[in-house]
């Protein structure tokens, strides 16, 4: 079985494609990437260096919305991903827009990166996670297996989805969700003393979460409170900022 790959697509001389491969005309290919067989990438797409593209990979294919117009966008991807076999992810919709993964990023086997994503950097998506159209994920997040995630929903950094559970309201940065119905448990502690967060960070981060989270006020009282304990305290102003800028509600 030979590769089919345009003659005008854009690849750097030390690329690895394997037998079995579609690479067609509009594609960019940065150094040290490896295509592995069967992987298709369709035009538009756009890939960094040294990433790993598993067997049988779909990038850059068309979006599953039934009010696509056909218009192609790109699908931009950065360096150093590891993206698994049956991955597939797909170009957006409208005109001079981006479905967009980072750097460093880990999509496990049979994931999915609908339309018009955007992933930070070293995220992690185990076997099987579903992004919905518009979904944003931020640097850190770790999505466990079989995780549906509904569209336009915003998942903060450093958070930590448990497996099997679907997510339909935005998840603030640095939490544990789980259960049924989806709750936060607590901050996502084994994620952050891994991530180099020291104790004093963590703490701050705790405490917010109860005023958030395990207090009598509503969210409205409770941003209000953390604004006024924590001013100049960047982590909380992170959440402060994700849930006032969030469209769908956030998990509670």
């Amino acid at each position: 079985m030979g590769k089919d790959v345009h003659p005008q697509a854009k690849i750097a001389k030390d690329v690895q494609i394997e037998s079995g491969c579609l690479i067609e005309k509009d594609v960019i290919i940065g150094s040290g990437t490896t295509i592995a067989r069967g992987a298709i990438i369709r035009n538009g797409v756009e890939i960094g260096k040294k990433n790993e593209i598993h067997p049988y990979a779909v990038i850059g294919d068309t979006p599953q919305d039934k009010n696509n117009k056909k218009e192609r966008g790109k699908v931009v991807i950065g360096n150093s991903n590891i993206i698994r076999e049956f991955t597939t992810i797909h170009f957006p919709i409208g005109e001079r827009k981006e479905t967009r993964i980072g750097n460093n990023n880990y999509l496990m086997a049979y994931s999915h990166v609908a339309h018009n994503c955007k992933i930070g950097n070293s995220v992690l998506l185990v076997n099987g996670a579903t992004l919905g159209g518009h979904v944003e994920i931020e640097d850190f997040a770790y999505i466990s297996a079989f995780v549906p995630i509904h569209q336009w929903v915003k998942i903060g950094a450093y958070s930590l989805i448990g497996g099997g559970f679907r997510i339909t309201k935005d998840l603030v940065p640095f939490a544990l969700a789980a259960g049924s119905p989806l709750r936060i448990i607590s901050p996502n502690f084994r994620g952050l003393r891994r991530n180099g967060f020291e104790s004093e960070r963590i703490e701050d981060i705790k405490e917010a979460f109860r005023i958030l989270f395990r207090s009598r006020l509503n969210t409205k009282q409770a941003v209000e409170k953390l604004k006024e304990d924590f001013e100049g305290n960047k982590d909380i102003e992170h959440i402060i900022k994700f849930i006032n800028e969030s469209g769908r509600g956030i998990i509670k």
